[in-house]
């Protein structure tokens, strides 16, 4: 148990250091996670949806190198404007008229999200989905390497954290939450 935590720790300290690399471009083959994890959610931010829609939206973020998901749920634009889907937030519709100008948009505070991004390790290209809590620091869930075609695997991940955001109380960190759902080891 001790040597699996230093394990944990350790590698969630090597995927900051590695994710903090700045990119000019990211490769196509990280372009095509990206899109892939885009199609799973199917719903972007200031995309139209019906009018009660409520459920899970992606949107590009740091110069289009990163994708964040999180909840959300349908927005009137204007008086006779379309309805589109916005941060599950009062203030929702803000964020969809920050987005749509062009303005990097963080996650709200009040929302759970996920963020997939990207590193390198000097060698390739590694792919990281991290899960972020009102304003706590990211915690992460996954890491794989780009060239391992990870497309299947980051699928599961992104679901199985996304069930972790709707089943959490609100009351209890990610951290604890964990401790109940998986039975002690030993």
């Amino acid at each position: 148990m001790f040597h699996h935590k230093l394990l944990a720790v350790e590698s969630e300290l090597v995927a900051k250091a590695q994710s903090k690399v700045c990119f000019d471009r990211i490769p196509p083959e990280c372009e095509g996670l990206l899109e892939y994890v885009e199609q799973e959610v199917e719903v972007k931010l200031a995309g139209k949806v019906p009018k009660d829609w409520k459920g899970w939206l992606s949107y590009r973020k740091n110069k289009k190198q990163a994708l964040v998901v999180l909840r959300g749920r349908a927005f009137k634009d204007g008086m006779f404007g379309a309805i589109k889907a916005g941060a599950d937030v009062p203030f929702g519709l803000d964020t969809v008229t920050e987005y749509q100008r062009g303005f990097d948009i963080s996650p709200p505070q009040d929302l759970d999200h996920l963020l997939v991004n990207f590193g390198h390790n000097g060698k390739q290209f590694r792919i990281f989905l991290w899960y972020g809590e009102n304003i706590a620091p990211y915690k992460l869930v996954f890491a794989a390497d780009v060239e391992d075609d990870p497309h299947h695997e980051l699928s599961n991940a992104v679901v199985e954290a996304c069930i972790w955001i709707l089943k959490r109380p609100k009351q209890m960190t990610l951290e604890h939450y964990l401790k109940t759902e998986t039975p002690p080891a030993g």
